[in-house]
């Protein structure tokens, strides 16, 4: 514990390596220390050094594996910290979370791991997280079984259907997947219907009925989406610039559909309903414009910058409905086009951002999601420009939310697009930086636990910053003229703090 809780972080890790040995070979002293140990990992799974945190994960991992039902009773702390950082936007950490949770659904009891993930991940703001934790959900119903799930046992049928009806209707297409697909699982058993009328509101059940009806007509839920969106966008992008060199059509015509004339009329017909002048009929043409999305992706994703000429009169429109209704198919359509979406995301985002001002809270809160859910399905080096080109020039009300999920890019873009933090992340952040003129450093590191105000989130994206480039950071914001002495000062003293939180 004395080595963990060193400032030094190879010490740090040394105190892990020697923990995981004692995990591994005397269960029953760790066990009889059980509480204290899992504290310190839980402050070491949030330590800025991703080697610290990684390594601490892989201890929680080991704790799963050799203590198995002993950690039972610290599943609610434990659990909650694991799916706060697969919400991060680093690949290792999700890979790392994901791995580390289903060791402990393999290994605990599970009853007490549903309620668990329940309470830490399923209503979770972060759409990373609530997948994470919908996935691991399914896991331990899979492992419980239906009898077991349909029993009336009140801490798990209730638990059940309540959260899995909540994420066969989320946003994004995954986490609907494992809603719909526990409730697939369930539906040979007669018990079903009653107990889905007992335990669900009249809302709930009704909306999980035509699910079920849906399910029934497709003969089941397909395989996870995710990764085959993702693809699909890829390489109708990659195809996109082969064509460009005189084989268009042959490109085209090797890995989708061709545009028939049916589609292109489909197309101006739902770009006319959004342009019209009733809003009835923006709402109608947004609806057609998701379904087209998700039955016909090839054809949307063809026709993209003609949709979106008109989708974006509507996250602009002046009805509160409209707007709404464009946010919440926003939110659901990029997991399926993923990075066909780089030809129309410079014109949406700042509509889409527009949003987090609005008096509406419907509304207000959509866009944080948008964006979460853009970083992970889009590639970094396409979000890099418009988000840095917000952070700069947006007002107020919007800047520090902003400025968030641009410390949430920064780790993507530091680690894969080197030429972009030159052109445009630290440009950004040496003008952000300006913004603080005149207030001390320590003043910043006190903001920081405000919920809003753009301290705060400045002071976030400098330890992102910090996190990936340390000392590169300080030796670039010295050779550039855009940082004032006092900034550099200033940002000095900030980086000397981060090292010894």
């Amino acid at each position: 514990m004395e080595s963990i809780a060193s400032d030094d972080w190879e010490q740090k890790c040394s105190g892990l390596n020697l923990l995981q040995l004692l995990i591994a070979q005397y269960p029953d002293t760790v066990t009889q220390n059980l509480h204290q140990v899992v504290l310190v990992l839980i402050q070491e799974v949030k330590n800025l050094r991703s080697q610290v945190a990684r390594f601490a994960l892989s201890t929680f991992c080991d704790m799963f594996k050799y203590l198995k039902r002993n950690m039972d009773i610290e599943l609610d702390l434990t659990i909650k910290a694991i799916i706060q950082k697969s919400a991060e936007s680093n690949e290792f950490f999700r890979s790392d979370a994901e791995k580390c949770l289903q060791t402990m659904v393999d290994n605990v009891t599970l009853q007490k791991a549903l309620q668990a993930l329940i309470a830490g991940g399923a209503s979770h703001r972060n759409p990373a997280a609530r997948k994470t934790s919908a996935k691991c959900i399914y896991l331990v119903c899979e492992k419980l079984g239906p009898t077991k799930i349909l029993s009336g046992t009140r801490d798990i049928t209730e638990r059940v259907l309540q959260v899995a009806a909540t994420f066969a209707s989320d946003g994004p297409p995954e986490i609907r997947w494992y809603g719909k697909k526990i409730y697939h699982m369930l539906m040979p058993f007669d018990e079903l219907d009653s107990m889905m009328k007992h335990y669900l509101n009249p809302s709930a059940y009704s909306n999980m009925c035509e699910i079920l009806d849906s399910i029934r007509a497709k003969g089941g839920v397909g395989e996870t989406p995710s990764e085959s969106a993702r693809n699909n966008g890829r390489r109708t992008l990659s195809n996109d610039k082969l064509g460009s060199h005189g084989n268009l059509t042959n490109q085209f015509s090797s890995t989708r559909k061709i545009n028939t004339a049916d589609q292109a009329e489909q197309v101006r017909d739902l770009t006319k309903q959004m342009r019209s002048s009733d809003f009835r009929e923006h709402l109608s043409g947004i609806e057609e414009f998701q379904k087209l999305c998700e039955l016909e992706t090839d054809t949307a994703i063809q026709s993209l910058v003609q949709i979106f000429d008109g989708f974006n009169d509507c996250l602009a429109d002046m009805n509160s409905k409209v707007v709404l209704k464009s946010l919440n198919t926003m939110h659901q359509v990029i997991p399926i086009l993923g990075d066909a979406l780089s030809s129309v995301i410079n014109s949406a985002l700042p509509l889409i951002a527009q949003s987090i001002a609005s008096k509406n809270r419907e509304i207000s809160q959509l866009p944080s999601d948008i964006i979460d859910t853009a970083i992970e399905y889009i590639d970094c080096g396409v979000l890099i420009q418009p988000l840095c080109t917000l952070s700069q020039n947006s007002n107020l009300r919007i800047r520090p939310e902003i400025v968030l999920k641009l410390a949430n890019l920064a780790p993507h873009v530091c680690q894969s697009k080197p030429k972009q933090v030159e052109i445009h992340l630290l440009p950004t952040f040496w003008e952000l930086l300006s913004l603080l003129r005149g207030q001390i450093s320590t003043n910043i590191a006190q903001s920081a636990s405000a919920t809003n105000g753009l301290n705060s989130s400045i002071h976030i994206l400098t330890t992102a910053l910090y996190t990936e480039l340390g000392s590169v950071l300080l030796e670039k914001a010295s050779s550039s003229s855009s940082v004032t002495p006092q900034n550099l000062q200033m940002l000095r003293e900030l980086c000397t703090n981060l090292n010894t939180e």
